[in-house]
Formats: C-alpha cells, structure tokens, sequence
C-alpha cells in the first residue's frame, strides 16, 4: 500500500468511550493523503513495445510530475491528466487524474475512477492495487460498503497481503463487524507477530464485543513492543475505566494527551477526560 490513513484507523477504531460516535476533529472530514506514484502504473511498462529506452524515461517522468502535481496543485494536476490522456497517456495520465481528484477532496470521484482503473489492469497485482486505493478512497468519502467491496477485490487479486488486511479490518470495524475484523488481524498478527497497530486494533474490536480480557491481552502486548505508543495507552485507559481502574485510566489518558499532543489518540483522550471530569462533578453535587 502507497499511502496510509491513520484518520481513517481513529475514525473507525480509536473511539472515545464515552461517545457513541468515533472522537474526530469537529466538523472536518478526515484528510486525504494521496498515494504515492506506483511504479506498476508508470507508461513506461504499459504494452507498448515499439517503445525505445529514451521514449520510454520521458513518459515515466511525465507520469511522476503529474503525481507530483496532484498533491501539490490538483486542478492543475487534472488538467495536465486529461491533455495527457488526450495525447496518448494512457493508465498513467488517468491515474495521475484520479490522484488528483483525491487530493481536491473529490472523493467519490476518485474512487470510482480507480475502480475502473482497476477493472482494465491486466497484471493482478496492478489490479490488486488500484481496488486497494479505490477502497481507501470510499472510505475517505464515508462509504464504507464499497470500500469494503473494494477491498475484498484487492485481497482476491492480489492475495492476503498485510496491508489489504489491515485496510479491510479498519472497514470491518467501521461497519460493526468486529469479527470479521478480527479474523482479518489475525492473519495479519499470524505472519507479523509484533504489528503493533493490529495488535490495538484487534484490541478496540475485542472490546467492542466485550471481550475484556482479550482485549486487554492484546494492549499488553503492544505496550510490550511500543511502551509509549498512543493508541494502545488511549485503548488501555479505556479498559480501565471499564474495568473500575477509574485513576489508571486517567493516567493512561493524560499521558497520551501530553506526549502526543497533536495526535487523533491525543483528541480522544483530551474528550475521555472531559467527559470523567463532568462525570465526577455531577456526581459530587
């Protein structure tokens, strides 16, 4: 996978416990980070075997100043994509357009360009890849169902890969899903054993179903990789409260909103603490 979406994973995992919605930034969408320019996609490996080595460098570098241009400015980006494709691009240039659409927000746009990307690509892992891209781009966009079709065509084209575990369980569980969820990390903790971020993931799906001790074997042992990470302190403060470890979870919380101040964990915690503080004032009066 070229590009990651730790919006999307707190927006489906990384909840506050006292709300029944995931904590997100107010009123914002969660940003898109376009992906990277994929060496499977550049022109110069499309079929064209007239094609000599000179020919062939310039439209690979054609295809990354377009990439470049679609994060940077995507109107122009666009623009350039579609005169390119008119010239002949190809998969580069109407790759390079729906970069770009996603990086102006056009979400849903992008997506579905990606998909019919996808639906031409002759090589599996091509095909594999743009079902993955199109499946975080619905999922950026809020529709979660053809994000999860999405996904489960990048698995079926390009075989378990990790990261197209990952990015399905993260549907999963946006779905309620949770044990689909969890058997899609557990295949991905079967190979990698020491992945922390499916490890807290797997533990949020865990406690979601109220399988409190499995969940918290699952923080124990993300704590044991990563002592300060964020998400896994945010997750076993929850575990505490739940548990009546009302002090503990409060340490949890404030240690993630002091060592990861701008993090989405962070804006989690920051609420988790509010929300105890105007409990335990109304429960004073």
């Amino acid at each position: 996978m070229t590009y990651r979406k730790q919006a999307i994973l707190a927006a489906a995992l990384a909840v506050s416990l006292f709300s029944a919605a995931p904590v997100r930034a107010q009123g914002k969408a969660a940003p898109a980070v376009p992906p990277a320019p994929s060496p499977a996609l550049s022109p110069s490996l499309a079929p064209a075997p007239a094609l000599s080595p000179e020919r062939a460098a310039a439209l690979a570098k054609l295809y990354s100043d377009c990439m470049a241009l679609a994060r940077s400015a995507p109107a122009q980006a666009i623009r350039r994509a579609e005169a390119w494709e008119r010239d002949g691009g190809g998969d580069g240039a109407r790759h390079c357009a729906a970069v770009a659409y996603l990086s102006s927000g056009r979400y849903e746009e992008a997506a579905s360009r990606l998909e019919r990307l996808a639906a031409t690509a002759e090589k599996a892992t091509l095909r594999a890849e743009l079902h993955a891209q199109a499946g975080q781009a619905w999922m950026i966009a809020g529709k979660p169902e053809k994000a999860l079709a999405a996904q489960t065509r990048a698995l079926q084209a390009g075989g378990p890969r990790l990261e197209y575990l990952i990015d399905r369980a993260i549907t999963q569980a946006s779905l309620g899903h949770y044990f689909d969820a969890i058997d899609d990390l557990g295949a991905v903790l079967d190979a990698e054993p020491d992945r922390t971020e499916a490890l807290v993931m797997r533990a949020t799906a865990w406690r979601k179903l109220r399988h409190f001790d499995l969940a918290a074997d699952d923080v124990r042992r993300a704590l044991t990789l990563a002592p300060d990470n964020a998400d896994a302190l945010l997750e076993r403060g929850i575990l505490r409260l739940l548990r009546g470890d009302r002090v503990g979870a409060v340490a949890d919380w404030r240690t993630v909103a002091d060592t990861a101040p701008g993090s989405i964990a962070a804006e989690a915690a920051r609420e988790n603490l509010r929300r105890d503080a105007e409990a335990a004032a109304g429960g004073a009066r």
